[in-house]
């Protein structure tokens, strides 16, 4: 074989190791910065967030509800946040909502220069020493409420002023029913 025959031939062999080669870069670039469906999966609702002045509300949601899967118009829904102050002390005045008859306050509503309150729904989990909790609650909902709909709450601070923000109902933390048990299907000697 001359010369010229022989590196054609070593040429015509390089062809398919450096398009085996492309393909193998092609594929690695599709999946490089994805994420699997199974890796890590955040909530597809995250709360309402907002500031007023130096005071923050920060994941703002709409307790899920203890009994179905909505709230019904006329009953009560019990927010779950976290508000935090960098700036002079101030005081948590008023919650409206224009889709409820009235907002309620109780607990903790002073809010002093880096502190921060922490409401967390109906359930009474047990603070931390140096949690501080406030229980805030829309009462009187003028319609039903369903998971996906966001709800424009007012928070009124005594010198921070207001700030509205848009609430979600958050994630259903309470664990579903199984159909069946477990071992259902797998009991030894079943013959599977």
């Amino acid at each position: 074989m001359s010369r010229p025959q022989h590196l054609k031939a070593v040429r015509l062999r390089l062809i398919p190791a450096a398009l085996g080669l492309g393909a193998v870069v092609a594929l690695a670039g599709c999946s490089a910065g994805q994420v699997t469906e199974t890796d890590t999966q955040v909530a597809a609702v995250n709360g309402g967030s907002g500031d007023a002045q130096q005071v923050a509300v920060r994941n703002a949601t709409l307790a899920f509800p203890t009994e179905g899967t909505f709230y019904r118009a006329g009953s009560s829904a019990p927010l779950e946040l976290v508000l935090s102050n960098t700036g002079p002390d101030d005081k948590l005045v008023q919650v409206t909502s224009p889709y409820a008859a009235s907002g309620q306050v109780g607990g903790t509503t002073d809010l002093p220069t880096n502190t921060s309150l922490h409401a967390s729904g109906p359930t009474t989990k047990p603070a931390g020493n140096d949690q501080r909790t406030v229980q805030i609650t829309l009462n009187g909902l003028k319609q039903d409420l369903t998971p996906g709909v966001t709800v424009p709450v007012t928070f009124v601070f005594e010198k921070a002023g207001q700030v509205t923000v848009q609430v979600p109902i958050g994630p259903d933390h309470n664990p579903r029913p199984e159909h069946g048990t477990p071992a259902e299907g797998h009991e030894a000697g079943g013959g599977h």
